[in-house]
């Protein structure tokens, strides 16, 4: 997701209009809450292209008034409903009840629960936290994959989810909430992501095209490019790639070669840098990309390659990961050695593929706009054959000789 630049955030009062610019940006955007109505609640975004900030607070208020004017039916809330109702209750019960406290450390804590849930809310922006079954999706596949990638360790995971479990308790005892969500345990927290083989991914792909076929649902068939298009380079699932649009990809050629074609994409706003260029593997280049381009031969530079038609993004991450693990269950294929393996786990299949292939680790890095330390300690390591491999390249001496067994007449 794009970062805010924290010292440009301007909150104003009675509104409670959010007007800040994003990291390398410089046009300021606003961020307002809606309410109930027929408008589902949750945040409206807009850019408000332009610099000053003067111009920026009129504008933003402007758009402000126009929204509720259309929308009259709508009961404005500054806050989404998760934080209302259930973590802002919580924080102030914290921060209270150690603002007294004599030892600087306790005093404190209050606080430090408050920087955590700074970090989630973004997670639970327009979710209805009453859907259980969709809270429990985003804590264990998005939040702990978000959690894991940013190089968080397993205890600092666990306060992190000791927080959202004790925000559900007290919830429930106020009467907000009636069932608990169900948090990933200990052991699943410090369990590595497993990756999918490829022939289990080809298995998913097919199963998606045969349910666009069955259902006659194209939302199936543009699912399968996006599974094709994720494990053909090191891109992050999620909003990071579905915010990818026509004018992010081209091909490039080596001079020295004409015939060396690549497919280029620059992914905008990533974690770690404003830009990031990445190449995918040559086969999906020349078999599955042209059946993506022929699928929506009329896109405009600045229409979404994914799911053109779809215009709310944060939606439409939390229905293909919903998605892809409904499938994935499907086929028996979701669960492995203790671990679960949602959507963000074809990430994973990219970097394992290619250290069986015999990359290096910084190219395999530099692909996935990670770095080596964070691709050993969460992207390999995780299977047999992975380890086998790399026990080759260490001891490429050693006479792994077949052998053959003798057959007793």
């Amino acid at each position: 997701m794009p970062k805010i630049n924290k010292s440009t955030i301007k909150i104003l009062p009675r509104t409670g209009i959010r007007i800040y610019k994003f990291k390398n940006k410089n046009s300021y955007f606003c961020r307002f809450y809606v309410g109930y109505g027929h408008y589902r609640s949750g945040s409206i975004e807009k850019s408000l292209n332009t610099q000053n900030v003067n111009e920026a607070i009129s504008k933003a208020t402007q758009i402000h008034r126009d929204w509720f004017v259309e929308h009259k039916d709508t009961k404005t809330r500054k806050g989404s409903d998760f934080d209302l109702d259930i973590a802002q209750p919580y924080l102030k019960f914290r921060i209270r009840k150690y603002k007294n406290k004599t030892h600087l450390k306790n005093n404190e804590q209050g606080e430090r629960d408050k920087s955590k849930w700074d970090y989630m809310n973004s997670f639970f922006e327009d979710v209805d936290y009453k859907n259980t079954e969709l809270v429990e999706d985003i804590i264990n596949d998005q939040l702990l994959t978000a959690l894991k990638e940013n190089g968080k360790s397993g205890n600092t995971i666990n306060k992190y989810m000791s927080v959202l479990n004790q925000m559900f308790k007290r919830g429930q005892r106020r009467g907000v909430l009636k069932v608990i969500p169900d948090l990933p345990t200990e052991r699943v927290i410090n369990t590595p992501r497993p990756p999918y083989e490829n022939k289990e991914l080809n298995l998913i792909c097919q199963k998606l095209y045969d349910d666009s076929v069955k259902l006659e649902d194209k939302f199936f068939l543009e699912m399968k490019d996006y599974v094709s298009l994720g494990r053909s380079a090191g891109f992050r699932q999620g909003l990071e790639m579905l915010s990818i649009k026509k004018k992010d990809y081209k091909y490039i050629y080596d001079y020295k070669n004409r015939n060396m074609k690549l497919l280029q994409f620059i992914v905008y706003d990533t974690k770690t840098r404003p830009m990031h260029p990445l190449t995918c593997n040559p086969y999906f280049t020349k078999k599955y990309f042209p059946e993506i381009e022929q699928r929506n031969p009329y896109l405009k530079d600045d229409d979404y390659l994914l799911f053109p038609d779809f215009k709310d993004r944060n939606l439409l991450t939390r229905k293909t990961g919903k998605l892809f693990t409904k499938t994935s269950k499907g086929l028996n294929l979701y669960y492995k050695n203790g671990g679960t393996r949602p959507i963000y786990a074809v990430r994973h299949t990219y970097a394992t593929q290619c250290y069986k292939q015999g990359m290096p680790l910084e190219d395999i890095a530099t692909s996935m706009n990670t770095s080596v330390k964070m691709l050993m300690s969460t992207y390999l390591g995780l299977e047999e054959q992975t380890l086998i491999e790399r026990s080759k390249r260490m001891y490429p001496k050693f006479p792994y000789r077949k052998t053959k067994l003798k057959v007793v007449r």
